[in-house]
């Protein structure tokens, strides 16, 4: 009983901790990470609107438009917003604009009234005279892995969820309490056989049997903890390992909106794998 209390408990916290990283905003929005070489910068602009389309039209005109002042090129910001909210591609009016822009992050909010909040993580060219080398975007610091590293010593799988790995962090927090669940459980059922073996006057086929499933449950509690054992220092190197999820190369289309942060005022946060 005690153990199916552990299991129950352990699996509340589990609900308890994914509950709690769902909120969670990328880590972008905090504090814009760092190029990784002198042709670009990173730029985080936000719109508003009805709709997730036009909020990120918004949001993108913008983006447009700051990068167009910084490289002294001329910008018509209605005739932009009027392509995107057509759904053209930025990509084709970055490449007609010559201003290289290029997406990296969406992060959307809808707020009470029912308007979306649009937050947009984009590269943008630094220079005017230099094509920008674009690369992949890594938001993992030594204190987010040394933070990572805490959260799944702590909990398994806890870093992972936390670098946006959700799947993975939920695979092995419950294969994590499964391993666990199954090693207490067969060393209870040895204990037990183990007192029957030493009850006094037990029978011979009954002190036979009760050795038999003494054997087989101390074999596969080993192995349960084994590869508990196992499965929590493999869980400690993907939380450092890792690099968190971030959706790239957004289009307009309406499928592709649904970005792993959408945050609505009564569901939380909905994560899309």
């Amino acid at each position: 009983m005690k153990t199916t209390h552990s299991i129950l408990l352990f699996l509340l916290c589990l609900v308890a901790t994914f509950h709690c990283e769902a909120k969670r905003e990328p880590a972008w929005m905090r504090e814009l990470p760092k190029p990784g070489n002198e042709t670009y910068i990173y730029v985080r602009e936000s719109g508003e609107g009805s709709t997730v389309e036009s909020a990120l039209a918004q949001a993108m005109v913008r983006v447009f438009q700051s990068t167009a002042n910084r490289l002294g090129q001329p910008f018509d910001a209605q005739k932009v917003n009027a392509q995107l909210n057509e759904g053209a591609d930025y990509k084709v009016i970055s490449k007609e604009l010559a201003i290289p822009i290029n997406r990296v992050g969406v992060y959307t909010t809808q707020l009470n009234n029912g308007k979306w909040w649009v937050y947009v993580l984009c590269q943008v060219a630094s220079m005017s005279n230099v094509e920008p080398v674009w690369e992949r975007l890594g938001l993992t610091s030594s204190s987010e892995n040394l933070v990572a590293f805490a959260k799944s010593f702590i909990l398994p799988g806890w870093g992972q969820i936390g670098k946006d790995h959700v799947k993975e962090g939920i695979v092995t927090m419950a294969g994590e309490a499964i391993l666990i669940g199954t090693g207490l459980l067969s060393y209870r059922v040895a204990q037990n056989q183990l007192d029957i073996m030493h009850t006094p006057g037990v029978s011979v086929v009954h002190f036979d049997a009760a050795t038999h499933t003494y054997q087989t449950m101390q074999t596969i509690s080993y192995v349960s903890w084994s590869l508990a054992g196992a499965l929590y220092v493999f869980n400690l190197v993907r939380a450092v390992a890792l690099q968190p999820k971030t959706p790239y190369d957004i289009t307009l289309a309406p499928s592709a909106l649904a970005t792993p942060y959408t945050i609505s005022p009564t569901l939380g946060l909905t994560f899309r794998f």
